[in-house]
């Protein structure tokens, strides 16, 4: 590839997208995904970033000892999130994703502006048993027709209150098992071969200093600044969905 001025967006992009995953535990795949595709059929751009997603994923989910907390508290959410990923990618093509994604970007700027107005949405132990399967099921929906679980995922978790090494351990368990179960659903597109495989590594060592400094500012930050930071990117993430949907509406 030639190295022009799109190829170095491209790549500050991706280490800024990793670096927002290290600290947070989320906002790769928003943030890679649109500038990938610049250079990348769409359906490509989604496969190439999966293995990077995954390595990600594993290498937070597994820090600091095996999640055997996260996983015997949100199990009731494992095994519905893997059928959305599949529904998701079963309807991709059926519904117009503009109107998806304006909902989906709504949805997170509501909530974001209702914590800023002090309105609690603190969820209750009975309330988690029923609401984490139907959050499981949205996310991994959404994952498969949006590559987007992040921002749901995100609002489940900060209303859980959840500490900030629990609450990216906890968002990284679950994107394990949807890139995990996208995997084999893109397999089914025969799009998984050795050119994407190759792209997938090259990405990923091109994310790793951005992604290990994420880690690292994580480590550093009080609860206090990490929820801010989150409310603040959740704020970025509804604006550039709905800025999506507006685009893709037009197209």
């Amino acid at each position: 590839m030639a190295f022009d001025l799109t190829h170095v967006l491209v790549g500050a992009s991706l280490l800024l997208a990793a670096f927002v995953k290290g600290a947070t535990g989320l906002g790769f795949p928003l943030i890679a995904t649109p500038m990938v595709a610049l250079l990348l059929d769409i359906r490509i751009a989604v496969t190439v970033l999966i293995l990077p997603n995954l390595f990600m994923d594993t290498t937070q989910v597994f820090r600091g000892g095996f999640p055997y907390g996260v996983v015997k508290r949100f199990k009731s959410m494992i095994g519905v999130t893997i059928i959305g990923v599949f529904l998701g990618t079963m309807v991709l093509v059926m519904l117009p994703l503009w109107a998806l994604n304006l909902a989906l970007g709504i949805m997170v700027l509501v909530f974001v502006v209702s914590n800023l107005l002090k309105f609690d949405f603190t969820i209750t132990p009975a309330g988690e048993k029923i609401l984490s399967p139907t959050f499981g099921f949205i996310s991994g929906f959404l994952n498969g027709m949006t590559n987007a679980a992040g921002p749901t995922l995100a609002i489940y978790f900060y209303s859980l209150k959840l500490e900030k090494r629990l609450f990216v351990k906890s968002v990284a368990t679950m994107f394990m098992v949807t890139k995990a179960t996208q995997l084999i659903a893109v397999s089914t597109w025969n799009l998984f071969n050795w050119n994407t495989i190759t792209l997938s590594f090259q990405v990923i060592l091109l994310t790793l200093l951005g992604f290990f400094a994420g880690m690292k500012t994580q480590d550093r930050v009080n609860q206090k600044n990490f929820n801010r930071g989150l409310l603040a990117l959740l704020t970025l993430v509804g604006v550039i969905l709905i800025v999506r949907a507006i685009a893709q509406a037009r197209s």
